[in-house]
């Protein structure tokens, strides 16, 4: 009997060793699943670059119109003019072939560039842009200069140069420094241009019927009326004026935008001896074992739910059977 009831408590020790264990190993899985996915997010202390406008491919496309019939109004040699034969008197003409009058628009394009230079003198190099700007009958919209905590400076510069001399004044200022990035976008309002143009003309149209309909009106109802029209029609045709303006600032005078960043080479770190770089390696492998086993303790004392009732209950369960071990034992000396 004693031995059974012996065996029983080795038996139920081993499982609450092993529950233990299990505990043990399944804490320590979990740490490193989320250790890993934790380390896998984004801090507060990581840089996030600011997306910056995206480089677009523009493909050129031409506008074109075909006319039906040629210029000065003479209709086009058709079939039944071909059947019917020259006139009287008149010497025959040699056959044609359909003219077609290709007319081509002008495109209206706005073009942006985004260049970054790494360069030694951020001030005297931003100088450098200012000359070129004037160089090529252009002007700086805007400039900035900033110092940053580290010494070193960075300037932002924004350039209006003439549509012509976009891609002169681009390629000189390539030579500035070394180029980090560089982007550009064309933007064609060819469309919106010849839109606008339209309604424009349409509105003043409707602007000069009014003012003469405004010269036969006599009653007072309708002369207000009349006024109320051509009140809106002005604000119309003015706000389509200023857009027109706009655009066609736009178009006349490319814009390039210029960052200067400093270039500081950095020191190639040494590779010789050093007692106190050695000190410093073994202080910081100890502070990581410490972190790593007050990591594993706090897991531990978490799943400590589910352990800790599992070792009362064997620690009682031995606490009952041991006076009972006991008496088999003293009954069986006996």
């Amino acid at each position: 009997m004693g031995n059974r009831k012996a065996r029983w408590f080795k038996l139920f020790g081993g499982i609450m060793v092993s529950a233990f264990l299990l505990a043990i190993l399944i804490a320590a899985v979990l740490y490193l699943r989320l250790s890993t996915v934790i380390q896998s997010l984004p801090t507060n202390d990581e840089d996030f670059s600011v997306p910056t406008p995206p480089s677009v491919s523009v493909t050129e496309r031409a506008y074109k119109e075909e006319a039906a019939l040629p210029m000065g109004g003479t209709p086009m040699p058709g079939p039944a003019m071909a059947a019917a034969g020259p006139a009287m008197g008149e010497p025959p003409m040699p056959p044609t072939s359909p003219t077609v009058v290709k007319v081509a628009l002008t495109r209206k394009l706005i073009r942006d560039a985004w260049l970054t230079l790494l360069v030694q003198d951020v001030p005297k190099v931003a100088q450098q842009v200012r000359q070129v700007a004037e160089e090529f009958d252009g002007y700086v919209a805007e400039s900035s200069q900033t110092r940053r905590p580290d010494g070193s400076w960075s300037a932002i510069l924004t350039l209006r140069v003439p549509s012509e001399n976009y891609h002169k004044a681009l390629s000189r200022l390539q030579q500035l420094g070394q180029v980090d990035d560089l982007r550009e976008q064309v933007q064609d309002v060819t469309e919106e241009f010849v839109d606008l143009e339209a309604r424009l003309r349409n509105l003043k149209r409707s602007e000069q019927h009014l003012l003469e309909l405004l010269k036969r009106t006599g009653k007072v109802g309708e002369l207000l009326q009349v006024e109320r029209e051509l009140s809106l029609r002005r604000l119309e045709i003015e706000r389509l004026e200023g857009r027109l303006r706009y655009l066609s600032h736009q178009v006349d005078f490319s814009t390039i935008r210029v960052t200067l960043n400093e270039f500081r080479p950095r020191p190639v770190p040494g590779t010789a001896f050093s007692v106190p770089k050695v000190f410093a390696d073994a202080f910081r492998a100890v502070v990581l074992i410490l972190r790593g086993a007050l990591v594993v303790a706090v897991w531990v004392l978490v799943f400590s739910i589910i352990w800790l009732p599992l070792s009362l209950i064997a620690w009682w369960t031995v606490r009952k059977l041991r006076p009972t071990e006991r008496k088999v034992a003293t009954s069986g000396s006996e």
